[in-house]
């Protein structure tokens, strides 16, 4: 039988994309549930039901509830190991483990450059935030070899919890223009079709804004 996979997620939600792209990538079909965040789908009774914090992804596997999307992520290379997003050496895996926490640190250095502008266009953006949005960007860019992935060769766990962060970037007009390897490393990721096709459905119909076209 079959198994019974339900993923409760909202657009626009950067962790949210990260399931959707490892379940893409792994060739898992689900249940797809979209929540509404405008009308606070996320507190529904159904959906706090499953997460006491009202928050998604929440994914549902054969009446295993797992929250939090870096959980999840590894879940599903512990319950669908093939194909593999993790290396074959332990320390292979061991780096993926390190980066995929590490990628907090840009999701963390992004929204405290460009939230207070979302939430209020007339601010500016305050330069020691954009400093340190730059010196994040420098560090994954020295991870990098020329045309690899963010640990090496194949694509991995990593890649799923790092890239929509960037991708994020882009969509906010930034080139990389001064970090080659990442914008290299970006269109590498654009070019999947697990990226490409669970990108946030209502980038297909809202443009993004350009509040970092200088970087």
């Amino acid at each position: 039988m079959a198994a019974q996979r339900t993923l409760y997620w909202g657009s626009g939600s950067t962790f949210a994309w990260r399931v959707l792209i490892a379940l893409r990538e792994k060739g898992l079909d689900f249940e797809s549930k979209v929540i509404e965040f405008s009308k606070r789908g996320h507190k529904s009774e159904e959906v706090m039901k499953l997460n006491p914090r009202g928050q998604v992804p929440t994914f549902v596997d054969d009446g295993v509830v797992v929250n939090e999307s870096l959980a999840i992520l590894l879940y599903l290379q512990d319950k669908y190991p093939q194909p593999s997003l993790l290396p074959a050496t332990i320390e292979g895996r061991a780096l993926v483990y390190q980066r995929m926490q590490e990628s907090w640190n840009l999701q963390d250095k992004l929204t405290q450059a460009i939230r207070p502008k979302m939430l209020n266009p007339d601010l500016e953006l305050e330069q020691d935030k954009l400093d340190a949005l730059k010196a994040e960007l420098a560090l994954w860019e020295s991870y990098l070899i020329e045309d690899s992935f963010i640990t090496g060769p194949d694509i991995t766990l990593a890649d799923v919890a790092l890239g929509p962060w960037l991708l994020n970037l882009f969509r906010s007009g930034a080139t990389l223009k001064d970090f080659p390897k990442l914008a290299s490393y970006v269109k590498k990721l654009k070019a999947r079709p697990a990226f490409e096709e669970t990108a946030p459905p209502h980038w297909k119909d809202t443009p993004g804004n350009n509040m970092l076209a200088f970087l």
